[in-house]
């Protein structure tokens, strides 16, 4: 791989994200130990405050019109290792440990992703 890998970390301020028309921002939510995609949510700037605040991950849910903080009900928290933004500054990635069962999503497994599309398998992926 190319130097890219390793490039370094730029910092930018909360206020320079582009939330969309609804003033949310979609946050991808990864495990900080193994890498897996866990979930994704949306914040608002309101949410994304309270996720730096508290350090436990804060949703907008857009169905309830409500805050909840990931575990409230369950005891799955997230703990909040790191928060990066991608080029555009309007999606983010949550690096988390996650805290109680571990259970990310609300079927009661450990990632919301564990669905896979009709016509593309692992071992498709594995043929190229």
């Amino acid at each position: 791989m190319g130097d890219n890998v390793s490039e370094k970390l730029q910092p930018l301020g909360a206020g320079q994200l582009k939330y969309d028309q609804s003033g949310l921002i979609p946050a991808v939510i990864q495990d900080f130990r193994s890498d897996a995609v866990l979930m994704v949510g949306y914040m608002n700037e309101e949410a994304l405050n309270r996720t730096l605040g508290e350090g436990r991950v804060c949703f907008w849910s857009r169905s309830r019109s409500e805050y909840w903080v990931k575990g409230e009900t369950s005891g799955n928290y997230f703990e909040v290792k790191s928060i990066h933004a991608d080029c555009d500054a309007d999606a983010l990635l949550v690096k988390v440990i996650p805290l109680g069962p571990g259970l990310a999503c609300h079927t009661g497994r450990y990632s919301c992703f564990y669905n896979t599309l009709e016509g593309f398998s692992q071992q498709e992926q594995e043929d190229d």
